[in-house]
C-alpha cells in the first residue's frame, strides 16, 4: 500500500510539535473583508480600490504582487497593478495616486532602489515609503503610523479615538499568528500585556518587519530582543537598551518565541539553540532554518511562511482606511467639521480686545472715584 507522505512527516515530528499553515488563519480575515464589501455593494457603494505600484524585477515582489492580485479579486476588491519601466519615474506616479480621489489605498512593491542613498533621506526606498498618503498607506509604513506605533498611540484622531492606526502589515502578520498560539497570547490579561513574561527573538532588525515587530510585541508586554548584522538591542517597556555580553545563540535560548527575517539563502538559523516548546516563525522569503531538524526538539510550533496572513493584514488595512478617510458617510462627516471650524463666527459684543480692556480700566477707575466721593 503507498504510504501517504504527509503522514511520514507527521510520525516523524517529536512530540507536541507542529508544522502551522498559516492559510488558515488568514481565512477568518479575509471572510471578514468579503462580508464588509459585500455590505457596502449593498449600500450601492463601490468596493475599495488598491493601486500597486511595481518598478523592480525582484522575484520575491512580483510574487507578492500576485499574491495580492488574486487576492483581492477573490475577495471583491479593486486592483489596478501599475508597472512602471524606469524607477526615477516612481515617486510621480505615487503622488498622482495620492491625488486621485478613486484610489483608496496604495501599495509600493520594494525594494526599488535598495539602499541607494538619497538627497532627502538616508535612502530613496525610505524616502518613497514616507511620501505613501497616510490615507492611502495600506502597509502602514510612512513617518505617521511608523511615529504612532512607536510611541504606542492607536488612534490617529486623538482625543476622539475613533480612527485606528493600520499597523505594518507584515509585522501584523506575526502578531496575528502569534495570537493564534495559545502558548504565546494571552487574551484574558489587560491591554498591553498579552506577552507579559515572554521573550522574543527577533534576527534582522529591517524597517519593514524587525523594527516595527520588536516596538508592536514590546508594547504586548514582552521582552524582545532585536538582532542585526552589528548590534543587539532590547525592546522593553516603551525603550530600547543596548545590550552588552548578550550573543545570537544566548538570546535565542532564552527565547519563547524567534522569528527569523534574513532575506538570503546563505543563512540557517543553528537548530541547537531552539528549546523545546518554542514557537519558531520564518518571515523570510528564504528558509532560514532546518525544517526538519527544529521539527524533531519536542513542543517546536513551526510557521514556514507568513505570506498569505500578510495579504489578509493588507486588505484588511485597506478596508480600515476606507472606513476612516474614504466612506462617503465619513466624507461628509469630515466635510462637516471643515465647514464648522471654518463658519464665521458672529462679533463679540465689546468690539475688540482693546475696547474690551479699554472699557474695564474705564469701569474700574470710575469705581475708584465714586467710593472716594462717599
Amino acid at each position: 500500500m503507498a504510504t501517504n507522505v504527509s503522514d511520514t512527516i507527521t510520525n516523524l515530528l517529536a512530540p507536541g510539535a507542529a508544522k502551522i499553515d498559516a492559510g488558515s488563519i488568514a481565512l477568518p480575515f479575509r471572510a471578514e473583508v468579503r462580508d464588509q464589501v459585500q455590505r457596502l455593494r449593498d449600500s450601492g457603494i463601490d468596493a475599495p480600490l488598491l493601486v500597486g505600484l511595481l518598478a523592480n524585477a525582484d522575484p520575491a515582489a512580483r510574487k507578492y504582487a500576485e499574491w495580492t492580485g488574486r487576492a483581492c479579486v477573490a475577495d471583491g476588491i479593486r486592483y489596478e497593478l501599475r508597472i512602471i519601466d524606469d524607477p526615477i519615474d516612481v515617486e510621480s506616479a505615487l503622488r498622482d495616486a495620492n491625488d486621485d480621489p478613486r484610489v483608496h489605498g496604495i501599495i509600493v512593491y520594494y525594494p526599488i532602489f535598495g539602499q541607494v542613498e538619497s538627497f532627502s533621506g538616508e535612502s530613496q526606498d525610505e524616502y518613497l515609503r514616507d511620501t505613501v498618503s497616510y490615507k492611502c498607506d495600506v502597509e502602514g509604513l510612512c513617518h505617521d503610523y511608523r511615529s504612532n506605533l512607536y510611541r504606542n498611540i492607536r488612534y490617529v484622531d486623538h482625543p476622539s479615538n475613533a480612527k485606528k492606526c493600520v499597523l505594518p502589515c507584515t509585522a501584523l502578520s506575526v502578531v496575528k499568528i502569534l495570537e493564534s498560539i495559545p502558548t504565546c497570547y494571552d487574551k484574558s490579561r489587560p491591554i498591553g500585556r498579552y506577552m507579559e513574561g515572554k521573550t522574543v527573538t527577533i534576527i534582522n532588525r529591517s524597517e519593514i518587519v524587525g523594527r516595527p515587530l520588536a516596538a508592536m510585541l514590546a508594547n504586548d508586554g514582552a521582552d524582545v530582543y532585536s538582532i542585526d548584522i552589528d548590534s543587539i538591542y532590547l525592546f522593553r517597556g516603551g525603550k530600547l537598551h543596548k545590550c552588552e555580553g548578550e550573543t545570537p545563540e544566548s538570546c535565542v535560548r532564552k527565547s519563547n518565541v524567534v522569528v527569523t527575517g534574513v532575506p538570503t539563502k546563505n543563512y540557517r538559523l543553528p537548530s541547537e539553540w531552539i528549546q523545546p516548546h518554542t514557537t519558531v516563525v520564518n518571515v523570510s522569503s528564504f528558509k532560514n532554518v532546518n525544517e526538519d531538524e527544529i521539527l524533531q526538539i519536542e513542543g517546536v510550533q513551526y510557521v514556514p511562511m507568513v505570506g498569505k496572513v500578510t495579504v489578509a493584514m493588507l486588505e484588511r488595512n485597506l478596508m480600515r482606511l476606507f472606513y476612516n478617510f474614504h466612506h462617503p458617510e465619513r466624507q461628509f462627516e469630515d466635510r462637516l467639521k471643515v465647514a464648522a471650524v471654518n463658519e464665521p463666527q458672529p462679533a463679540p459684543w465689546y468690539g475688540s480686545i482693546v475696547q474690551l480692556y479699554t472699557a474695564l480700566a474705564a469701569t474700574a477707575i470710575l469705581g475708584m472715584m465714586l467710593t472716594r466721593s462717599k
